[in-house]
Formats: structure tokens, sequence, C-alpha cells
């Protein structure tokens, strides 16, 4: 049975960033923020002996499972994996513009075969017990084109899903690098709107151009939910004023010399199977916009290069202590 879940904020899957460690520290910070992992080529999922290392789910409900193809057998089958591993949601990529993903017939170019998507969302849908969704732009190419965006929701929502995650820019497949499109062209949130307007009982989650929490809580309070990405990606810090600020929890996380305590029992016992910068990445950003942080910094970098797990710790909870006032 799916579990109801409030999507009102959440953390956008991004290539390289949004690992199993910093979805463990995203956690840490925040127990209602809704999750992403990192999107995964649905062959990469199913045939790879490396997948554990960006699909690991140890208590970080609630979260979806991002993949990319086009193939329905293996939609069908990382559904069923997606069940097996605790996901919550499954969502299909049909966002993202690089070269490698056009070429792999997944991300924003099946934009272009509405049909196609539609019946790779009902592929995904053979298990009633996890939610299927999709992350999509609002269309295709410079010019804003309102119909093409209504006219793909249309296809699409006959599929039977009611979840879609809406990057409020058009997706350009040729001249500029996948993050132009992050930031080039321009933003309409009014087609999410109008959209919504039409579709009053699907949840449509606005994504794109959200560049501060304050920001996120006014567009929340006009749509069914934000999803946030670079801003977490450069201070994942701030996730820890979400309960209070977007559900209503009345205490307060508070970064303390706990929080490192909490990140460094997650991934001591990964030492050595994982390289020790990418364990220890999400932490890096605790030193952003914070004065007087570059010892600490230099202090960092030098242990990671002497693998001195013990001290980078120890470096870390001195760090709290000391800045706990502007941290928090």
């Amino acid at each position: 049975m799916k579990k109801i879940i409030d999507r009102k904020f959440c953390v956008a899957p991004m290539m390289g960033y949004t690992t199993p460690y910093a979805r463990n520290l995203y956690r840490i910070l925040s127990k209602k923020t809704f999750l992403f992992s990192e999107m995964i080529a649905t062959k990469t999922l199913i045939y790879s002996k490396n997948t554990q290392s960006v699909i690991a789910n140890e208590q970080q409900n609630p979260i979806a499972l991002q993949v990319g193809g086009s193939e329905y057998d293996d939609l069908k089958l990382s559904s069923k994996l997606a069940y097996e591993l605790n996901y919550d949601e499954i969502n299909l990529n049909v966002g993202c513009p690089s070269k490698a993903v056009q070429k792999g017939s997944f991300g924003a170019c099946l934009m272009q075969d509405k049909k196609l998507v539609r019946n790779c969302l009902e592929a995904m849908q053979f298990n009633k017990n996890i939610e299927v969704s999709i992350k999509c732009r609002i269309g295709l190419g410079k010019e804003f084109n309102y119909d093409f965006f209504e006219d793909f929701i249309d296809e699409i929502l006959k599929s039977g899903i009611r979840l879609v995650y809406v990057h409020a820019r058009n997706a350009i497949l040729t001249g500029i690098s996948p993050k132009g499109n992050r930031n080039i062209p321009p933003l309409n949130y009014n087609f999410v709107s109008k959209i919504k307007s039409k579709y009053p009982d699907i949840t449509f989650i606005l994504n794109g151009g959200i560049d501060s929490i304050e920001g996120a809580l006014e567009l929340s309070n006009k749509h069914d939910g934000v999803m946030l990405g670079r801003l977490i990606q450069n201070n994942p810090f701030c996730l820890k004023d979400v309960d209070c600020l977007f559900y209503n929890e009345t205490n307060k996380y508070t970064i303390s010399e706990r929080t490192i305590q909490d990140y460094f029992n997650y991934i001591r016992p990964k030492i050595g199977k994982d390289s020790i910068y990418r364990l220890l990445s999400p932490l890096l950003n605790i030193f952003f916009g914070i004065p007087d942080s570059k010892q600490f910094k230099i202090d960092i970098h030098s242990k990671i290069k002497d693998h001195n797990f013990d001290t980078l710790e120890k470096i870390f909870l001195k760090f709290v202590n000391e800045k706990k006032l502007l941290i928090n």
C-alpha cells in the first residue's frame, strides 16, 4: 500500500551530488524533506555490479529513485527493484538534456514522443505499492509553447500517474551544456500554475530557479510543493530549517557536535569501500559562508590526503563547537 507523503519540500536528483552519503546528511538535518537519488540509467540499475554506491537506501525515507530509460521491460524491472530497496517512489527522468542521455534514448528528448512516455509510465505501474512519477520540462527549444506542454501532460496523465515534477524551463537539446540548460532558458512558473488549474487533483511540484529557503517557502504556498537542487548542493545545512518552516514541526534542528558524530558513525563502516573524498564531500559544505573558516578547510584537505579519519572528525567537531552560533 502506498504511503501518504507530503512533498511540500523536495531535494532534486543531482548527478554526483545526491549520493547515499549526501542523502544521509540531508536526513540527519531534516526528517520530513522528500529526497531523490541520483538519476541512474535502467540498464545500469539492472546489470551493473556497482549500482549500490548510487542507489543504497539506508533508512533515508521518504525517498524516490530516479531512473532514465525508455524500454518497457527495463522500466518494469527497475520499478520492482525500487520497491525491493524500500523506495517510496520511482521517478522517470524526462528532463535531462545532456547528449549522453539523448544517446541512451531518455531524458528531455522523450518529450518529443508523448505516447512513448505514457507507455513507459504504464509499464512502471505494475506494482501498485510504489508511487510512479515523472520529472519533465515545460517544453523543448527556445520558444515557449504552452499548447505543447499541455498536450504532453494530457497524454502522460492517461497512464494513471498523479505526481508530476516540473522544471519550469524549456530544454534546449543542442548548442548549450546541461549546466547552461539549468539557467539559460527562461523560467515560466505560469505554465505550472495553468496546468494545475486544469488538473486540480494532480500534484505538480515546482522546480527551477529557487535560490533561497525564503523564496521556496513563498512558492510552496502557491504550488503543491517545491523542489530545490543547487541551493542544497551549495549549502545542505539550510535543510535544518525545513521541518519547522514547511511542516510546522515545533522543534528546530540545531547543528551541533552530534551532527558530526551521527554523520561519521554512518560513513565509518564504509571506509575503504569508497573514496574518502566521496564519503566526506557532503560535509565539506559546512564551511559555506562562515567567516574565518579558511584554516579549517586547509586542515581538512591535508588530512583527507593523509587518510587520517579520526583527526578529520576532530577538526569538524572543533569547527562546529567554535562556530555553532554562526552555523545556526
